[in-house]
């Protein structure tokens, strides 16, 4: 495989136990740039979360963020191009999880800044992608750029609640979860491959030179576009079904060791 990109996940996958790149990790990293071959971070974390996590490798210069739907310049810290909910879906969004189940809470990330209902706040203050305060206190309107919406249910998490929502869909959103205890909503076909799939063109990279890790329901359409996807020994069952390959455990710095073994064979 002749590998110009390496698009991987961030935890469970290229980060540490701590949510970190290691030091081995960040030497594989600046290697296998220094061989002529991208890295791009590709995450269901904003932006604000992320840059802060991958500056130190230096160059990862670009960052596929909220599962997708941005494409963040991590050098500049400036967001270039979104992919952003339908308006029109959001609102009939918003509708449904009202009439199925008044106990769903949601957030919210916007272009004009994050927030959430009241009954989300516990679960914000315990994440750092969305502050101590929200940025947006009102839930977002037409005029907002909406890229990625967190649900919430005290009774139901993860793989379950995502179940528990599909069937009543009424706009083919994408309904995603990771490592978190809520689902995540983006845009009528955005996942990961959507902001790699720009910026291949923009690099004139075929996903056939893509070489892609990741490790949960939120990679699977990464893992599947890429011309190699790799999912982590961590992984959770959908990642490791879409994978042609898997290696071991993030906290081992199994990605660290598969990108040493790429560059080596080029030297």
């Amino acid at each position: 495989m002749n590998v110009k990109m390496i698009a991987s996940d961030l935890d469970g996958t290229l980060f540490a136990a701590d949510h970190q790149l290691s030091e081995r990790t960040i030497a594989a990293v600046r290697a296998a740039d220094a061989a002529g071959i991208r890295i791009v971070a590709a995450t269901g974390r904003s932006s604000t979360s992320t840059v802060p996590r991958i500056s130190r490798a230096s160059v990862i210069r670009h960052a596929v963020c909220s599962n997708g739907s941005l494409v963040h310049d991590v050098h500049d810290d400036v967001t270039g191009h979104r992919f952003p909910i339908d308006p029109d879906h959001l609102a009939r969004f918003f509708d449904l999880v009202a009439e199925l189940d008044p106990r769903h809470s949601l957030s919210w990330e916007t272009d004009h800044g994050n927030g959430w209902d009241d009954t989300f706040a516990d679960i914000a203050f315990t994440h750092d992608d969305l502050g101590e305060t929200p940025t947006l206190a009102t839930r977002p309107q037409a005029h907002h750029r909406t890229t990625k919406l967190m649900v919430q249910h005290p009774d139901h998490e993860q793989e379950e609640l995502r179940e528990r929502l599909l069937p009543h869909l009424v706009d083919p959103l994408t309904v995603s979860c990771s490592g978190v205890e809520f689902v995540e909503v983006t845009g009528d076909g955005v996942n990961k491959s959507t902001g790699l799939t720009h910026l291949c063109r923009a690099w004139n990279i075929d996903p056939s030179e893509v070489l892609a890790f990741g490790d949960n329901h939120n990679d699977v359409g990464m893992l599947t576009w890429a011309g190699h996807g790799v999912a982590m020994g961590n992984a959770a069952p959908s990642a490791l079904a879409a994978a042609d390959e898997v290696i071991g455990d993030h906290r081992d710095d199994a990605v660290a060791m598969y990108i040493e073994s790429i560059v080596e064979a080029r030297s």
